[in-house]
């Protein structure tokens, strides 16, 4: 068993953008999810400066 990790922004658009990105990897690896997590966290920025909700994605599976 493999696993794959996503993150992205947690907003509106930075959803969509990471729902992109894990469809257009699922089609193109053609792998067979087993398990998906998420959980949240905060990535720093600006040089510590600010921190941003951050939402974190998991895909374990099995190569086909």
């Amino acid at each position: 068993m493999k696993v794959q990790s996503f993150m992205g922004k947690v907003s509106s658009t930075g959803l969509k953008q990471m729902d992109n990105q894990i469809n257009e990897w699922l089609e193109r690896s053609q792998v067979k999810p087993v398990q998906i997590k998420q959980s949240f966290g905060t990535d720093i920025h600006h040089e510590g400066r600010v921190s941003e909700p951050i939402v974190i994605i998991t895909v374990w599976y099995e190569e086909e």
